[in-house]
Parts: structure tokens; C-alpha cells; sequence
């Protein structure tokens, strides 16, 4: 490895490494084969339509109540440089009036999610950001439920250290395995 190596952490796949999910984590990172299923293929089908209802109405989809929207801004890919080592990468669904909204389909609940540290990861990217709100739609029974959580300087605290940690784990595996100069 000629240049310092930098490690472009997701949600997603430091996700993935966290549930000991290791080698879909490291086929996700170096796009090696994509993970996809019917369920997946399903939400990215939901967010697709509702990214452009947004977009054609800048109203919420009608699905999750139709509010008005002040400055929607869309499926917004952004990159943070967190240390020299480290950079987070992400696509945030929904992002208006400090506010990160994240869509979900299935059966596991928004609560689910916001208890989780999905919403502490993509406040790093916002920082400013005053609350994250998690959609859902249930679609086998139809309904929809939504989670609200507060984001404070504790729950940033929180999201870079998950980030450190995980990221640091995964950074370490792929440079003892030489994985970067296997796939690069």
C-alpha cells in the first residue's frame, strides 16, 4: 500500500460487521457482490417512490400523512472526514427543517430503529440536525407507526463512538488480511 489508506465506514456495513455478518461486510464495502433480496428489493421499490412524491409535491409521502415540507432535500449522499483514517459515508432518505426523517418497511418497528444506532450514525453527517423521525410501513398488515428520537451532544457522542469502534475493527481485519491490496 503505496498512499495512507482510508477507511470509508457506512451504517450499513459496519452494520453488517457488528452482527458477525463479516463476509457480506467486506463483499459490501468492496462491492464485490451486491446483498439483495426480495425484502430489500421491496424497500429500496418504497423509497424510490416516496423520494419522488417528495420531489413532485414537496409534501411527506401521503402514506406516513402528507405534511408540508419547508426545504425537503432528498436522498442526500454525504461524506464526513472523522479522523485521518476514517470517513463515514451515507444517504440520508429525508432531511427538512433539522429534522432527518428514515423511511422502513417490514415487520420490525420504528422503534426498533430509533433505538438503535442508525439515527446516532446519520446525525454525524448532520450535526445540527435537532431529531430524527423513523417511518414505517408494515406492509403485510398494512399499518404504519413512527419513532421519534431526540438527538443531543450525548447521542452524537454515541454514533462517533459506534463508528470508532466498529470502523476500527473492521479497518484493523482489513489491513492484517492485506484486503486492501486484494480488492483495490
Amino acid at each position: 500500500m503505496n498512499k495512507k489508506q482510508v477507511f470509508r465506514a457506512s451504517y450499513s456495513t459496519l452494520r453488517l460487521w457488528e452482527q458477525g455478518r463479516w463476509q457480506q461486510a467486506i463483499n459490501a464495502y468492496f462491492k464485490l457482490q451486491p446483498y439483495t433480496n426480495k425484502y430489500i428489493e421491496y424497500g429500496i421499490k418504497k423509497h424510490k417512490e416516496w423520494a419522488d412524491e417528495i420531489k413532485k409535491t414537496g409534501n411527506f409521502p401521503k402514506i406516513f400523512g402528507t405534511k408540508k415540507l419547508k426545504d425537503p432535500k432528498v436522498e442526500i449522499k454525504l461524506e464526513k472526514q472523522l479522523s485521518d483514517w476514517l470517513e463515514l459515508v451515507g444517504v440520508i432518505d429525508l432531511y427538512d427543517d433539522e429534522i432527518i426523517y428514515d423511511w422502513k418497511t417490514g415487520q420490525t418497528s420504528s422503534s426498533t430503529y430509533a433505538n438503535g444506532f442508525q439515527p446516532k450514525v446519520y446525525q454525524i453527517l448532520f450535526p445540527k440536525a435537532k431529531r430524527a423521525e423513523l417511518h414505517h410501513y408494515n406492509q403485510y398488515n398494512k399499518k404504519v407507526d413512527m419513532s421519534i428520537l431526540h438527538l443531543t451532544d450525548k447521542t452524537l457522542e454515541d454514533g462517533i463512538n459506534w463508528v470508532v469502534t466498529i470502523g476500527s475493527e473492521m479497518f484493523s481485519y482489513f489491513n492484517e488480511n492485506q484486503l486492501y491490496e486484494r480488492f483495490l
